[in-house]
């Protein structure tokens, strides 16, 4: 983390100093109070510097988490129901076109730089050009093919600043090029100095390149575009080389921290955040991270009290002990009829980062509600979850997951790429391109996850005997896996089954004929009930995907004011 504690100063003085100044024979008039080009971009470390900016603008704590249907939050989301209208701004619009902007400009420098340190900067430029992927996939993901801007822009650009939009095959090959670029000038992470540790590596930049290749593979399979084949086959190689490297380890630290070993992942610190004091020094799963330190940089709160619920969809997808859809006939689900009967012989990530009613719990929130490291049980810390509906959750459920148990400030990091997500990349790839997976296979990729929390392996074998489908099952096992860190809504557009799992109801704990509905606790409940029994948070009738206009965002129009070569998404206004 030393390198990030002069980001701040640094990219205020670049935003606001970068400035070409002209000068006379035998004048210096250079500035003496801001630093300007003809001084600077002279270092490796002026590149470095410079190229810290762009870390600031990775993903954070929930992240798109209430844009889908796994999580409720504490209002409505215009985007998951569907009710959004086109802007005349878009925040991911002009965040990715500013970077991208800045970053044509750091490349363009780049290129110039003096011979004596062109060798030491190549290792930035492929920085930048991980960046300019990054923010390009934003784009791509949201609005299909959009304006390319590969340099940096000037007046006399007309022919950019006033063009169509490219093709999505344009953008497409445009990101993998600046991946493969990127990737052959990236140290692995083993070769990157405990100084420099959280800048992109190979490993980082392979894993970008596996997650946008399955995404865009996957979606022109579904969604009937040509080329798909191409990028998934691009998401198992690129996938494998992480896995090959062998540079990371699953988190799986549960003959010292015991079952709830997964949990700590998330809130790991350099100050004690679990029993046994490991720290984000000892985490070998994280391939990159938005960085966080108490000291210089700290956290934001991830508080899910009054914000993110888990809903009816997610508490129900989590398998039964024995392995099998609580759905099934053979299932050992033990029902609603209980407060605490559904969390009975589940998945134990169930466990893990859902909080049973009236189990203890612990919040960085006051100090009160700290944990006590010195006495785990002890009646003075903590809160007891009550199930207080409007107050500690929406939906009857609750999600610890990524909520720290120690007072302010906070320091833990928010995963951007971690290996779990290349483990189920190679899973769903490997179905994907050859419509079956063999055990080996599910062993090095699904079966992993599961040992960590304990759960029985998945085989073919026994996925065909309890009828289940494997590539659901992979699907499942992703959703769970990556809940709350906003993935959900990218797959099921890439997926296209938005236009069915977005157009149900949002629903919450059963009510009718559970204990709920004859404890007094909560006999003021008025929710509305479906035919089963659940809580209704949100009514079908309010959620209408249109398949013909949702899996693309509008462009904002201002966009389409200024330049009115660019082209509306289909069927908005």
């Amino acid at each position: 983390m030393k390198t990030y504690s002069y980001i701040y100063f640094i990219v205020c003085v670049l935003l606001n100093g970068l400035t070409l100044v002209s000068c006379e024979k035998g004048l210096d008039l250079y500035s003496r109070d801001v630093i300007s080009e003809p001084v600077y971009f002279k270092t490796e470390d002026n590149f470095k510097m410079y190229v810290n900016q762009f870390y600031y603008g990775l993903p954070s704590f929930n992240a798109d988490d209430d844009m889908a249907d796994i999580t409720k939050p504490s209002g409505f989301n215009s985007v998951s129901n569907s009710s959004y209208i086109a802007g005349t701004t878009d925040a991911v619009w002009n965040a990715s076109y500013s970077s991208i902007r800045y970053i044509n400009y750091g490349l363009d420098r780049c290129a110039s730089a003096s011979p004596e340190i062109k060798d030491q900067v190549k290792v930035y430029e492929a920085e930048l050009k991980f960046f300019r992927a990054f923010h390009y996939f934003n784009l791509l993901k949201r609005f299909g093919g959009i304006p390319l801007i590969d340099k940096t822009l000037q007046l006399s650009d007309l022919d950019l600043l006033y063009g169509p939009r490219d093709s999505r095959e344009t953008i497409a090959a445009f990101i993998k090029k600046n991946l493969d670029d990127a990737i052959l000038n990236l140290p692995l992470e083993s070769k990157i100095s405990n100084s420099n540790k959280g800048r992109i590596s190979k490993g980082a930049a392979l894993a970008l390149k596996a997650r946008f290749s399955l995404f865009e593979g996957t979606l022109r399979k579904y969604h009937g575009l040509q080329g798909g084949a191409v990028f998934i086959d691009d998401a198992v190689i690129a996938a494998k080389e992480v896995i090959d490297s062998k540079e990371y380890i699953l988190w799986d630290n549960r003959d010292k921290l015991g079952k709830l070993a997964y949990k700590y992942f998330f809130t790991l610190s350099k100050l004690k955040s679990n029993p046994v004091s490991m720290t984000k020094v000892d985490n070998k799963e994280t391939i990159l991270a938005n960085r966080y330190d108490q000291d210089i940089r700290e956290a934001p709160r991830r508080d899910n009290i009054t914000s993110l619920c888990p809903t009816r969809k997610l508490a129900d997808m989590y398998l039964d002990i024995t392995g099998l859809p609580i759905n099934h006939p053979k299932s050992v689900f033990k029902g609603y009829q209980t407060i605490l009967s559904e969390y009975e012989d589940r998945d134990p990530r169930m466990d893990i980062f859902f909080v049973k009613p009236g189990e203890r719990y612990w919040s960085f929130s006051q100090p009160m509600y700290n944990i006590d490291w010195n006495n785990l049980d002890n009646p003075n810390k903590g809160i007891v979850y009550d199930v207080r509906f409007g107050f500690w959750t929406q939906t009857g459920y609750k999600n610890v997951k990524g909520e720290a148990e120690i007072s302010f400030p906070l320091g833990n990091d928010w995963p951007v790429l971690r290996y779990t997500e290349i483990l189920l990349t190679y899973a769903e790839a490997l179905f994907e391109k050859n419509a079956k997976i063999s055990d080996s296979e599910l062993d090095l990729t699904i079966n992993l996850l599961r040992d960590r929390v304990g759960m029985p392996h998945l085989t073919n074998a026994f996925a065909a005997a309890a009828g289940l489908n494997i590539l659901e099952e992979i699907r499942r096992e992703r959703t769970i896996e990556l809940s709350l860190e906003g993935y959900r809504f990218d797959d099921l557009r890439r997926w296209k089954t938005a236009e069915f799992e977005l157009n149900q109801p949002l629903r919450g704990i059963k009510f009718k004929g559970t204990q709920y509905q004859t404890d007094s606790r909560w006999s003021n409940l008025k929710y509305e009930l479906d035919s089963e029994g659940f809580i209704i948070l949100e009514q079908a009738s309010k959620r209408i995907f249109d398949p013909m206009k949702h899996y693309l965002f509008p462009l904002p129009t201002r966009q389409i004011l200024l330049n009115p070569n660019l082209i509306q998404n289909p069927n908005w206004n």
